[in-house]
């Protein structure tokens, strides 16, 4: 009875991903043919902490703030209209661990979670500066957090491979995802957990239920949080080692650590690789991607620590739309605001820049 039920979530999560994906990808690179023809000047917003490097970033779902989270353990909000710093949470200090991620909640934008690599999740209320809630996940460093679409549920996963939920209303721990235990003689296979850490979490923007996650394993696992055990779908190669993955209906973008052939297109539905795009990485230095997002129409932004910037590319034709430089820094993260005209892009040394595509 156990196996049967197993059986039909999970060919119920495929139907999911069929019905609310179905988008083909050529059609998807039609709708977007028209390419902004330029990125605005980029605009510099220099921040108190700048110098604990910028790790994480999120715009809030109005697209009218953004949260930036430092290397010592502080977060800042920037008002994204008028580029000045807004209210802070938590001062930081130097031994603290980096703020690896930070996300809006999506139905209560007034609340803000911020994951930590020393394994704390905070709840913040804007613009009190405690925390209404505090988490830990003991001896975890958690790289990736996100909310899923209706804002139910919040994901985490790390250093530990385990994949952990939570309810968004209660901030209690109500399932995790476990890795396999290598020592325990657990077999891995395409549909297990990760074999290493993960680096990169994001729910699905439209079907409820699905989320991605990858890591230093070379590959993308798709989940549905329904599910007890057990991966959905593998997209095999992305070694993903920051915020490399998003979603946009039936397409995933990843961008790899690697140095060539970074940033990649893939069909969801297929599992497998529909194009490489071609990032303008240095010959020398390769291109090297941490963090990957979707932009307005068909375009896309990219950064890492082979060009020390970010670079924003029209998918249909391969045309960069425009460039961010960041002085001699690694671009650590990218992100792009509700309905993707405004993008940021920070990283080591601060560094955070505006910019609108026009």
């Amino acid at each position: 009875m156990a196996q049967r039920r197993l059986a039909e979530a999970l060919q119920l999560s495929r139907d999911l991903v069929i019905v609310e994906c179905c988008q083909d990808p050529a059609e998807w690179l039609e709708e977007g043919s028209c390419s902004p023809t330029s990125l605005a000047a980029p605009h510099r917003v220099p921040l108190r902490r700048d110098s604990h490097g910028i790790y994480s970033l999120c715009f809030a779902p109005d697209g009218g703030q953004l949260a930036a989270g430092f290397g010592n353990g502080s977060v800042q909000l920037v008002d994204t209209m008028t580029g000045l710093p807004g209210p802070s949470f938590f001062p930081g200090h130097h031994v603290r661990h980096a703020i690896t991620a930070v996300r809006f909640h999506r139905l209560k934008p007034e609340l803000l979670l911020a994951a930590g690599a020393d394994g704390t999740i905070s709840v913040y209320s804007s613009p009190s500066p405690h925390p209404v809630a505090s988490l830990t996940e003991k001896a975890n460093e958690i790289n990736a957090l996100d909310v899923c679409r209706d804002g139910s549920a919040f994901a985490t996963a790390g250093k530990d491979r385990h994949i952990r939920l939570y309810d968004s209303h209660t901030h209690q721990l109500f399932h995790v995802m476990e890795a396999p235990d290598f020592m325990a003689g657990d077999e891995f296979t395409p549909h297990s957990g990760h074999s290493r850490r993960i680096f990169a979490l994001c729910f699905h923007p439209t079907e409820l239920h699905l989320f991605l996650t990858g890591g230093w394993d070379n590959s993308v696992k798709v989940w549905d949080k329904r599910v007890n055990k057990g991966a959905q779908g593998m997209l095999n190669g992305p070694h993903i080692c920051g915020p490399g993955i998003d979603v946009k209906g039936n397409q995933v973008l990843t961008g790899s650590w690697v140095p060539r052939n970074a940033l990649q297109l893939w069909d969801l539905r297929k599992t497998r690789l529909w194009q490489n795009l071609p990032f303008p990485g240095s010959p020398t230095q390769g291109e090297f991607l941490y963090s990957a997002r979707f932009c307005a129409g068909n375009v896309v932004i990219a950064g890492g620590s082979g060009t020390c910037g970010a670079s924003l590319l029209h998918v249909g034709t391969g045309q960069v739309v425009g460039e961010i430089h960041l002085p001699n820094k690694p671009a650590h993260v990218v992100a792009s605001a509700p309905g993707g005209q405004l993008v940021a892009v920070a990283g080591a040394g601060g560094n955070l820049h505006f910019a609108e595509l026009n």
